[in-house]
């Protein structure tokens, strides 16, 4: 069974030989629209832990003058393996568009140097994951992406799409960890009960892919000559 773990309030836990430990903090009074108010993680390929701080200072915020995104700290990730980490965010409906700005830190404990890393919004965890679809209204802050999206701790390159960021351009070598974290922001729409955030690293190709894939060209040339 895929590991799992969620966030609801003061907790540690430990599931399959992976710890988490985690924090949420909840107003007193009832849960604003749009909030989100669980995060759950899947991953079998290393460890989560982190907190949620609340409470949602702006509802239905996205692109609203004078109010800036509401900052949620997602976890701290440490991979031993490379593969998906899936974390999933529980939000109550809303009238309209909440922006988040989110930060996180990543551990590469896989022994293997990164050249990129990938994010991608959807729904489902694990087999069940179903990429979001242009124009569902879930998004990295798409089309504006004006909220400083920001990997330049071990990438200097973003692609920036509307339900993928894929940062690269640079070296996330094995045994190091992000400090600074990364930030980037999520529009979270109303009429959604939860979506995902699936991330994973990029391994750099090793020496014998790489020399593969000189080969296979060397043959295509020859075939084509």
């Amino acid at each position: 069974m895929t590991p799992s773990n969620t966030i609801s309030k003061p907790l540690l836990r430990t599931v399959a030989g992976f710890s988490f430990a985690a924090m949420l903090l909840v107003p007193s009074s009832s849960l604003l629209a749009g909030e989100i108010t669980l995060i759950s993680w899947f991953s079998g390929v290393g460890s989560v832990a982190g907190e949620f701080i609340g409470p949602l200072a702006a509802p239905n915020n996205d692109d609203v003058a004078g109010q800036s995104p509401n900052f949620l700290l997602v976890t701290q990730k440490a991979y031993n393996a490379i593969g998906p980490v899936d974390l999933e965010f529980t939000v109550v409906p809303s009238g309209g568009t909440t922006e988040y700005f989110m930060e996180e830190g990543v551990d590469n404990g896989t022994g293997i140097d990164w050249s990129g890393y990938r994010l991608e919004l959807g729904f489902g965890v694990g087999a069940d994951f179903v990429p979001s679809t242009s124009g569902d209204g879930l998004d990295f802050d798409f089309p504006d992406q004006n909220s400083g999206a920001d990997f330049t701790t071990f990438f200097s390159t973003l692609t920036e799409n509307e339900d993928e960021l894929i940062a690269s351009g640079g070296l996330f070598p094995a045994g190091a960890f992000t400090t600074p974290p990364f930030f980037f922001s999520v529009d979270v729409p109303d009429g959604i009960t939860a979506f995902t955030i699936r991330q994973q690293p990029i391994p750099v190709p090793e020496p014998a892919s790489i020399a593969l894939l000189g080969l296979g060209a060397v043959a295509g040339v020859r075939r084509h000559r």
